[in-house]
């Protein structure tokens, strides 16, 4: 929330900008409350303007997981860009220290984060650009800093390294459009971060091809989908439930543009949203 305070207005200010005289800055009509007099002997009295906006945690066209249901198509793009949000953004974790056996470990280039110091429950990895040779103890609320990227076992902060760390873990209100840098308990962003995993979602996009592997495990087949203003960029993965018809192939690639897809979301296939058990809805 941003407050702008508009102060104190003096008459003499007030004289100048009735009388003309010379150039005048440009004025932010947003941000100043103009004030007229009765007459040049009056005292014009102090004026404070609060002006209040709202900084939403999902800006105009960012998709809210919480909002979106399998009965609403998304598009491949916004899908994408959801899904990927935290990706590259530098994120500050509280967390304990993952300690196997002992009460303290010595960090070298990686240490795997916890929110309980009893837990084996590895939230996210703080991999470091050099051994540390830094002895941590299992109960030290520890924070660190570093860039978001994509794990063998989920989240992991790179170049990441050690900050001043709070007393207590605190939830935040954010998201990856508002984030600000804010210190962010280990378990609340693991949430955020997999917070698309497995949820089934209907979308819409440009048809761009299909894939059917075979292997000892079976047949897949899988439908790229691509978005109408970037036809050669896949965005979405479906691996489909069953072999299209005939018609549905033919229909398919005549008409590309607003094929309908639903699936659950699952593991990311390269750089696209992995949706599985997926259905054709609209052709």
């Amino acid at each position: 929330m941003f407050r702008i305070l508009i102060g104190f207005v003096s008459l003499s200010l007030l004289l100048v900008l009735g009388c003309g005289g010379g150039d005048q800055p440009e004025t932010d009509e947003t941000a100043v409350d103009v004030i007229s007099g009765e007459a040049a002997d009056e005292t014009v009295d102090e004026v404070i303007e609060e002006i209040v906006e709202e900084s939403p945690l999902y800006p105009e066209g960012k998709l809210d997981p919480e909002a979106v249901t399998p009965d609403v198509a998304v598009g491949t793009w916004a899908l994408n860009e959801a899904y990927f949000a935290w990706m590259g953004k530098e994120v500050t974790l509280v967390a304990y220290p993952y300690i196997w056996y002992g009460e303290d470990v010595v960090v070298e280039d990686d240490l795997r984060l916890v929110a309980d110091p009893e837990s084996t429950d590895e939230l996210a990895t703080a991999i470091f650009d050099e051994a540390l040779n830094l002895t941590v103890m299992r109960g030290d609320i520890i924070a660190v800093r570093g860039i978001v990227e994509e794990g063998w076992t989920g989240p992991e902060l790179t170049g990441a390294v050690f900050v001043d760390a709070p007393d207590a873990f605190v939830r935040i209100e954010t998201s990856p459009w508002a984030y600000a840098g804010e210190p962010v308990p280990v378990d609340q962003f693991n949430e955020m971060f997999n917070v698309w995993m497995g949820k089934e979602v209907t979308v819409e996009g440009y048809y761009h091809s299909t894939t059917t592997s075979t292997t000892d495990y079976g047949t897949t087949i899988r439908i790229d989908l691509a978005h109408p203003d970037d036809t050669y960029t896949k965005y979405v993965a479906c691996n489909m439930l069953e072999p299209l018809s005939a018609v549905s192939e033919s229909l398919i690639v005549a008409e590309r543009s607003g094929v309908q897809i639903r699936g659950t979301i699952a593991d990311p296939f390269f750089d696209q949203v992995g949706l599985e058990g997926c259905v054709l809805l609209n052709r």
